[in-house]
């Protein structure tokens, strides 16, 4: 399995959730509410994102399966996917609830339906990233009839992270972290969901689980100041450089590595690990001038974009940086959402306001029809559009809510 970067998810959502497309067909009633602003293209910033973020939902309506009740992968409602776009719904400016139509309201029984005794929540697999889409999803669109699932869903997210309660001491490399749900090797991706799944289900920013993810993020972290370990694998030794960006794991690059010439190899910080680093940072209540989050806005500065994933190897592969792009997109608001800044500045001192920059780019990346794509570089399946598409909305969520 590859990591969503996620992609989330597409490491994270869509490549661990093995996404291979949608189908199905739409209820009947639209169900969709689209008011004015679709009236006609909008000339400010505002409300072009909104006129996006609601063509974005209807391709998304449409691709509803209303005689299974959530959206399909390969011909089978997903609750991962399901949850995912339920989110995106549920926090567009409209904030859809399960009154607005049986597409919200049959995805939330279908969501439910698979909750389980231990408070998880799927369908026998990838349980950390399919209960993590489906507390983000029941929280916000759910209300107090889902109340009692989303706590059971976050008390099992706290049970499955790797501590002393399973043997792990905190000189483990793996201490702290979240993996699939099923397995005992976490990575950045999914403790990124993990977080996200928290978060939504009301686990305040500085609590316990938060706080013991620290020794795990700090190994994912380029700083030899914190990060001191070797790690070994298959035969080679992987140790920190000193970027202050993130990685996928201990010593593991989605991006490869960096030959250091004495024996030693240096896994590549990239984009959307480096901002999943900063969105667990914020969730373990790091203040700004903590010297990891300082480090990590470092690499950030210096490799501030919005026309790739920045930190792959591009001599190897030109295209490697559009790998997991909406996913890229969709951490960073995320991230710097959390992070409480309007604005980032880059090593030459220019100072971007992400939020209107990043809207423009998802803007001039929409298909006529309303969805996103990843052409150039599907992998993590973000060649599928209603996984692009989630993620696309989500950001321009974010966006939205942060203009005047």
């Amino acid at each position: 399995m590859q990591n969503l970067e996620l992609t989330w998810f597409v490491l994270a959502l869509a490549a661990c959730l093995v996404l291979g497309g949608c189908g199905g067909e739409g209820p009947a009633d639209t169900g969709v509410k689209t008011g004015p602003v679709q009236s006609g293209p909008a000339t400010d910033l505002k409300g072009r994102t909104k006129s996006a973020i609601d063509k974005g939902l209807a391709y998304l309506h449409d691709k509803f399966d209303l005689a299974q009740g959530g959206w399909t992968v390969q011909g089978k409602a997903d609750p991962g996917i399901t949850g995912l776009v339920v989110t995106a719904f549920a926090r567009s400016p409209r904030k859809y609830t399960a009154g607005d139509g049986p597409f919200m309201r049959k995805s939330l029984e279908f969501l439910a339906s698979h909750a389980r005794p231990d408070g998880s929540i799927h369908d026998g697999m990838l349980a950390n990233y399919k209960t993590s889409a489906a507390l983000q999803a029941l929280a916000a669109a759910g209300g107090k009839k889902y109340a009692a699932l989303v706590k059971k869903g976050r008390d099992y997210l706290v049970q499955i992270q790797l501590d002393d309660s399973e043997g792990f001491s905190e000189d483990h490399k793996y201490y702290g972290g979240a993996g699939y749900g099923g397995d005992r090797r976490p990575d950045m991706s999914n403790l990124s969901l993990w977080v996200d799944g928290l978060l939504a289900s009301g686990e305040k920013p500085g609590n316990t689980p938060y706080r013991r993810a620290l020794r795990f993020l700090e190994r994912c972290q380029n700083d030899s100041e914190v990060n001191t370990g070797r790690y070994e694998i298959k035969g080679k030794v992987y140790v920190s450089g000193n970027d202050g960006g993130g990685v996928y794991g201990p010593g593991v690059s989605k991006a490869g590595s960096i030959d250091r010439g004495d024996g030693t190899l240096e896994p590549r910080s990239y984009g959307s690990m480096t901002y999943a680093l900063l969105k667990g940072y914020m969730a373990a209540d790091l203040k700004a001038d903590d010297p990891r989050v300082q480090k990590a806005m470092k690499w950030i500065a210096a490799n501030f974009t919005l026309d790739e994933n920045p930190g792959f190897d591009k001599q190897r592969n030109p295209r490697a940086g559009l790998q997991g792009l909406y996913y890229y997109f969709y951490t960073l608001a995320k991230a710097l959402e959390l992070y409480g800044r309007d604005r980032v500045e880059d090593e030459r001192g220019k100072a971007h306001d992400w939020r209107q920059e990043l809207a423009e780019k998802i803007l001039s990346l929409q298909e006529k029809d309303g969805s996103w794509v990843n052409r150039d570089a599907p992998r993590w399946w973000e060649g599928m559009p209603v996984l692009a598409t989630s993620y696309a909305v989500l950001a321009l969520g974010i966006c939205h809510q942060g203009f005047q």
